[in-house]
Formats: structure tokens, C-alpha cells, sequence
């Protein structure tokens, strides 16, 4: 019992040093995590309207007209004056459509905050993806005399270990052990939550947890979880 109690507290220890250099590393990782995401500032912007005058009237190309109406000029002038009414006509009906439209050159979208925002987004999406799970939850057990049978939870067992050889001239009561499993499928650490009322049953089954090997997982995290046993003859 008291070789027990000494396991139980060197577990604590060891326990409590792991948990105090996770905790540290999770700590720097979050705030290299945090100072990595760039400041937004707000960008001023100023919109100011621009007049357009509009152009006088042609007098020049009126006097022509009336002058063009009146008198026959010879052959000379007359060319001069055709050219003069071709340019008259252009502006004048150019003027008649309406105001002269000043052509607006469609500057490219290279804002600031949009890239901003499509890299904020992506790394959201990615944090999403990543994201662990912090519970194995709870895995059911039933032991045998020829092999141990586990069910449930979320992450899958690629090992298990050969059973356990449990003697005892009682029939034990269920046990529940609690686990912490590390990234790479290792138990890292197993406590005992409720005994079977047999101390060297109760040494067995947590030998028989921490060689339990779970499938690996890329973020770093330690995942808590729950194995509860129960006994059948045969």
C-alpha cells in the first residue's frame, strides 16, 4: 500500500512538471501566434467633386451660317466656308448631346485592408482546421481470462497490449482510470478513480493502460480521457 501511495505521488509530481513546461510552451506559442497577426489601421479617404465647365457657344460658327444664307461667296471662300461649317457642325451637335464627358480611368483595387482581410481569413480558416480536440472521452473495457475488448471514444487504438493475468479469489468490483495521452499516442500519465477493492488488479490495469498506444495527431496537444473496466469470467 505504501509502495502504491509513493507511485501515486511521484505520478503527481511528474505530472505537475509536464503540465507546468506545456503550459509555458503553449504560453510563448500563443503570444508568437498573437504578434504574428499584422495591426489594422484606418485608412483616410477624401472625395472631392469635380466641376466641369461648360464650354461656350460657338459665335464664330453662327456669323458663318448667316453670312453662308445671305450671299452667294465664290468658289474660293466657299471652301473655307464648308470647312468652317464642318467644324461648326461637330461642335455644335457635340454641344447638343450635352455636357463634354471627361474620361474616368479605373484605378486597380490594391487596398490595403483587403489584403489585410484575405490573410486574416486565412489564417482563421487554418486555426479552424487545426483545432484539437481536448477530450479521448470515454473508453469501456471488458476484461477477460483470454483478452480485454475496448470501445468508444474519439481517437483509435492501433495497440494493445496482452492481457493482464488478474489473480484474485474475489470477484473485483469495475475500475476507472483516467489518461492523458500525448501527441504521439503515448499514455503520458494514468491515475486511478475507482478501485477494484485489490491493490495488485489495480497495479495491473495501470501497467496495462500506459502500454495502450493511440494513433498520432499533428497539433500539440494533450487530450484527457477515461477507461472504464469491467470484468467477465471465462
Amino acid at each position: 500500500m505504501v509502495r502504491v501511495l509513493l507511485e501515486e505521488a511521484l505520478l503527481w509530481v511528474i505530472s505537475a512538471i509536464v503540465n507546468l513546461i506545456l503550459f509555458s510552451l503553449l504560453t510563448v506559442a500563443f503570444i508568437v501566434r498573437v504578434q504574428e497577426v499584422p495591426e489594422i489601421y484606418p485608412l483616410k479617404v477624401q472625395i472631392k467633386q469635380i466641376e466641369v465647365k461648360e464650354e461656350p457657344k460657338p459665335k464664330s460658327v453662327v456669323k458663318a451660317q448667316a453670312v453662308a444664307k445671305r450671299t452667294e461667296a465664290p468658289p474660293k471662300p466657299k471652301a473655307k466656308v464648308a470647312k468652317k461649317r464642318q467644324a461648326g457642325a461637330t461642335l455644335t451637335t457635340a454641344h447638343e448631346k450635352g455636357d463634354v464627358k471627361v474620361p474616368v480611368q479605373e484605378e486597380e483595387d490594391v487596398s490595403v485592408l483587403a489584403e489585410l482581410q484575405k490573410k486574416i481569413e486565412s489564417r482563421l480558416k487554418e486555426r479552424k482546421k487545426e483545432k484539437p480536440k481536448k477530450e479521448v472521452g470515454t473508453l469501456s473495457a471488458v476484461v477477460t481470462a483470454k483478452e480485454v475488448k475496448i470501445r468508444g471514444g474519439t481517437r483509435k487504438i492501433i495497440y494493445t497490449p496482452p492481457p493482464p493475468e488478474l489473480v484474485t479469489t474475489e470477484f473485483p468490483s469495475s475500475v476507472r482510470i483516467r489518461i492523458w495521452v500525448s501527441p504521439e499516442g503515448k499514455v503520458i500519465r494514468a491515475i486511478l478513480i475507482r478501485r477494484s477493492g485489490n491493490v495488485n488488479i489495480d497495479s495491473a490495469l495501470l501497467s496495462y493502460v500506459r502500454k495502450i498506444r493511440f494513433e498520432k495527431v499533428e497539433y500539440a496537444e494533450v487530450q484527457i480521457g477515461e477507461i472504464a473496466f469491467s470484468f467477465r469470467g471465462g
